[in-house]
């Protein structure tokens, strides 16, 4: 497959243009995003800055929005965002300076959006704005900025269908290097060098590669302990294209050993629920339903996990995903609609059938939902 085409420059305007509208309707005068990744989406600005503030200042009274960032970022911005204006602080200035300068008086009974929730808004500096600006009325923009996204366009559906195949060809990288005895750190260097080698980007998270029986420390990118060649291996990983990322994992069991299992038999049954449940007008918690009473069936007992799957789709460092997770989880009722996407997780932990966990990435559609990554589901480490 080419590569996507980049976003054509005009698109972003006409995403600040809905912004603006959504904004108006909750009686946001003026937003300050610092999210990057919907900084990225409506300004197109693409970088690693974000250490520091970087933000977005909308108006719903201009079609122009202003970059605020680090002075030396002018250049950057210049190329990635030249339909933005730039305000820039050197590194012994306040930034709350240079916001609060960009900012318009709020008129009547405006108010000012902000997300409270992100990583890249310090508290120093959120307190900083609200003292200079004398306390304003402050609203959280994230689910506004959430529904604006949330449905992928064509071109949004071409990155993640081209992460999709990229993730693939990282897991091959992966379980190629997974023989014999091994240690993480090597899978994870063979997989990230598929992956960019082939035209990625570099993900928002490294990938994840430990052995089955540390599978329940999360979010631990690999152990030292090594990879024996008898070790059933959980690898977890997403490739990234224009920022828009493609999650995969698998349970790969060791060479000569027979595929499946009772645990693979529930995880993958649980998987095929989950993906025909993907349909317009269900909600997240209708799928999670759909999983967790397809595993308890074939458990014949009650069986639970904080989520089967969430939002996937743009992602800056330290995640693959953007804001908080908007899982499909019990008690969320948020409705699912054409083209939105996500990371569906079929995962048993169980002391009785064993542990067998399994994701891929699927865009929903009106026949439910449509994986973006094709790895076989139960994949063996060479021999």
């Amino acid at each position: 497959m080419a590569a996507p085409e980049g976003i054509p420059p005009h698109e972003y305007g006409r995403r600040r243009a809905r912004v603006r509208e959504a904004m108006a309707g909750r009686r946001i005068g003026a937003a300050i995003i610092t999210a990057p990744e919907d900084v990225y989406y409506l300004s197109g600005l693409h970088n690693q800055g974000h250490f520091v503030l970087t933000a977005l200042v909308l108006d719903t009274r201009s079609a122009t929005a202003t970059l605020v960032a680090r002075e030396m970022e002018a250049p950057t911005a210049a190329a990635q965002a030249g339909d933005c204006a730039f305000s820039g602080y050197t590194d012994g200035e306040d930034p709350c300076d240079a916001v609060c300068d960009t900012l318009p008086p709020l008129a009547g009974d405006e108010r000012l959006g902000h997300q409270p929730e992100s990583l890249s808004l310090p508290v120093a500096v959120w307190r900083g704005l609200d003292r200079r600006l004398g306390s304003p009325e402050w609203v959280d923009a994230t689910g506004l900025l959430t529904r604006v996204q949330a449905v992928r366009s064509d071109h949004e559906i071409a990155c993640l269908r081209e992460a999709g195949r990229l993730s693939d060809l990282g897991m091959r990288a992966g379980i190629a290097a997974a023989e014999g005895r091994c240690a993480g750190g090597e899978i994870v260097g063979a997989v990230l060098d598929a992956m960019l080698s082939a035209g990625g980007d570099y993900p928002g998270f490294v990938p994840l590669a430990r052995p089955v029986r540390r599978i329940r420390q999360e979010h631990v990118a690999w152990t030292d302990d090594p990879v024996t060649a008898d070790d059933p291996l959980f690898l977890e990983l997403s490739a990234a294209v224009a920022r828009y990322h493609a999650p995969l994992g698998r349970t790969v069991r060791p060479h000569g050993t027979r595929p499946g299992g009772a645990a693979a038999d529930i995880a993958h049954a649980g998987l095929d629920a989950i993906t025909a449940g993907l349909r317009p007008g269900r909600s997240a918690q209708d799928v999670y339903r759909d999983w967790k009473g397809t595993v308890e069936a074939r458990l014949g007992r009650t069986y639970q996990r904080h989520h089967c799957g969430y939002s996937v789709g743009l992602g800056f460092p330290p995640s693959w995903m953007s804001g908080r997770v908007d899982g499909l989880r019990p008690g969320h009722d948020t409705a699912l609609r054409t083209g939105m996407t996500f990371h569906i997780q079929s995962w048993v932990l169980d002391p009785r059938v064993g542990t067998y966990a399994i994701s891929d990435t699927a865009l929903v559609t009106d026949d439910g939902g449509e994986p973006l990554t094709a790895t076989p589901r139960d994949p063996a480490r060479p021999g």
